[in-house]
């Protein structure tokens, strides 16, 4: 049965292997998989389909509107840690499907909310706009200084995306 798992230093080297099978345009290192990995354990999981990884989601801590360069180690985060930023998640073809990505993101949601973060933000490469935002994340209307820079580390035509996470009202959670 294929499952999201939690993501440990000896699944990194088959998430470079799919990383560079799915991102060839994206290239990242060991080293900086490794460092997101060490930086925020609880948002790296694998997908796996018995012993082999057939996907991967990385996810972390971070400052909203200013997403990490692209193949940089991660250092503190710019500014106060307010949103958990998707970094990447990605799924070989022959395991897509099935709602997968949602449960990543449902993973992601519950962390976020066990932390008080109320935002997801992420980069969308060129042409998946239209994939995130059926999944409820929008273009930041007021994006801050220095978002330019570091989308440009990722190439042309990528987008920074966000995605409030709203909360349950307390009377929302009461049994009447």
């Amino acid at each position: 049965m294929i499952h999201w798992r939690p993501m440990t230093p000896g699944d990194l080297a088959r998430v470079l292997e799919i990383a560079n099978t799915l991102h060839p345009d994206y290239p990242e290192r060991i080293e900086i998989f490794a460092d997101k990995l060490a930086f925020d354990p609880d948002g790296c999981r694998v997908l796996a389909d018995g012993d082999k990884v057939v996907g991967y989601g990385f996810a972390h801590g971070w400052t909203l509107g200013l997403p990490p360069l692209l193949d940089a180690e991660l250092g503190a985060p710019p500014g106060p840690t307010d949103c958990l930023h998707l970094h990447d998640v990605a799924i070989m073809p022959q395991a897509r499907g099935g709602g997968r990505v949602g449960l990543y993101l449902d993973h992601l949601e519950s962390l976020a909310s066990r932390r008080r973060l109320d935002w997801l933000g992420l980069i969308a490469i060129t042409g998946k706009d239209g994939y995130w935002k059926a999944k409820g994340f929008t273009a930041m209307t007021t994006p801050g200084a220095g978002l330019s820079q570091r989308l440009a580390s990722y190439g042309d035509g990528n987008h920074y995306l966000i995605r409030h996470l709203t909360k349950l009202k307390e009377s929302d959670t009461q049994i009447a």
